[in-house]
């Protein structure tokens, strides 16, 4: 297992998930929870529409950059081509979706809406760009990238604040600087570090190869978007902006549990890609694996118990209610991370469909449940429904996994041996940051 990158990595994604909690904590606690429940309605739709439209070309870009020999020229041209395509479709569909969507709020919320709708073009570009490098592995230019965004959305947050001008649409003018902010730099590094002599060349036949691998994952996207945003959709849809701003509250604070399992993961899919044989990368995702599941557990455990504390006291009072439902999304996050860190190694196998069918059946709980829970329980019956779905998401994995081959005692069960192994690896983990 690459420790060093996965050090580093973890660093960054903290980082990077730090600022993103205070930038959503400044939030919370200097718009309340209405006025922050408005932004996340703004931003719902075209963050998922970049989203949709990216058609899993995220990981495929990875996948095809690792491969021994790539002609890495060719990719990017075909990448251009399609981007420009995916921005022009993403703009359109979500024009009429946040018409739709947003037709209850006033016609500036709207506005804001539509002009939210340029991070769509620019988010692609800037985030093939970094996939690219990180395929390519260039993990400290990828870690310094992705900090771009929410190093730089905290500081406009606070600058906003201290020149008296903290208002949504200043709000949104400000992502649209740095998302082109992240799209110039990440363009930079690129043809400065892999593409020096960049020729132009499209071969056809090469990019129905990446479309027919990223359909296979594209499924599985689509789904794992509507897993992540069907919440929000029928909270903002359903209940009040005010019951949205604290549903955010909670899913910001759990999200903070996946920083370990991505960290991993980034490092994950280019090592298991690149490996010859079946047995090579199975074992290479075992190893990855078995490390983080020590790591988890002892992780999630204190996460949870320190909720009680921790939101009140960060976030404020007026969000108290984020506190069981937060608890009950941290329970469900230590099997959806696991099964982040294990899509690693599927997608490095070159099994995509698999991770396509586990978040197909996320998506159908999901909507069920959510569904049928809103209405009974309000948001904590939204968040018992997100939970049960990420077990069922992590059960469906292993039972696929286990169809391929890793079978569940591989998975699931560790030995004394390997336990103490895995133990030492987190004390080095402990004496490597101090």
């Amino acid at each position: 297992m690459k420790f060093k990158n996965i050090i580093q990595n973890l660093g960054a994604n903290l980082l990077i998930t730090l600022f993103g909690l205070v930038g959503s904590i400044i939030l919370a606690r200097w718009l309340g929870p209405s006025q922050r429940g408005v932004f996340a309605a703004i931003i719902l739709i075209p963050t998922s529409v970049q989203y949709f439209i990216n058609f899993g070309l995220s990981s495929t870009t990875i996948y095809f950059v690792a491969q021994p020999d790539s002609d890495k020229n060719t990719i990017w041209s075909n990448l251009i081509v399609i981007s420009l395509v995916q921005s022009i479709l993403g703009i359109i569909i979500g024009y009429f979706v946040i018409n739709a969507y947003l037709q209850n709020y006033e016609a500036e919320i709207i506005n804001l809406g539509h002009l939210y709708l340029l991070t769509v073009p620019f988010g692609l570009f800037s985030m093939y760009a970094t996939y690219f490098l990180q395929g390519a592995s260039y993990f400290k230019v990828t870690n310094l990238l992705k900090c771009i965004v929410p190093i730089g959305y905290c500081i406009g947050i606070i600058w906003l604040k201290f020149q008296q001008h903290l208002t949504i649409d200043n709000l949104v003018y400000v992502q649209l600087i740095i998302q082109f902010s992240y799209l110039i730099i990440a363009l930079f590094l690129l043809y400065k570090i892999l593409l020096i002599r960049f020729a132009f060349k499209i071969e056809y036949n090469f990019i129905h190869q990446m479309l027919s691998y990223s359909v296979k994952i594209w499924f599985g996207d689509i789904s794992q978007l509507a897993n992540s945003r069907i919440d929000q959709f029928l909270i903002g849809g359903i209940l009040s902006s005010k019951d949205l701003g604290i549903y955010t509250v909670a899913v910001s604070v759990a999200k903070f549990t996946s920083v370990f399992a991505d960290a991993v993961r980034t490092i994950m899919l280019p090592a298991v890609t690149s490996k010859n044989s079946f047995q090579e990368k199975v074992a290479e995702t075992l190893n990855f694996y078995k490390k983080y599941w020590i790591f988890s557990i002892f992780f999630h455990l204190i996460f949870v118990f320190s909720l009680p504390i921790l939101i009140p006291f960060v976030f404020g009072n007026a969000y108290s209610e984020a506190i069981i439902i937060c608890q009950i999304l941290v329970i469900g996050s230590f099997f959806i991370n696991a099964k982040t860190v294990l899509s690693g190694g599927i997608l490095g196998m070159g099994f995509p469909e698999i991770m396509s069918y586990v978040e197909v059946i996320g998506m159908i709980i999901s909507l069920i449940f959510s569904m049928l829970m809103i209405n009974f329980y309000g948001l904590i019956g939204v968040g018992l429904a997100i939970a049960f779905s990420y077990i069922c998401q992590f059960v469906g994995l292993a039972f696929l996994m286990n169809k391929k081959g890793i079978t569940y005692k591989n998975l699931l069960y560790t030995s004394r041996n390997e336990v103490n192994k895995n133990l030492n690896w987190l004390k080095n983990a402990i004496q490597y940051f101090k």
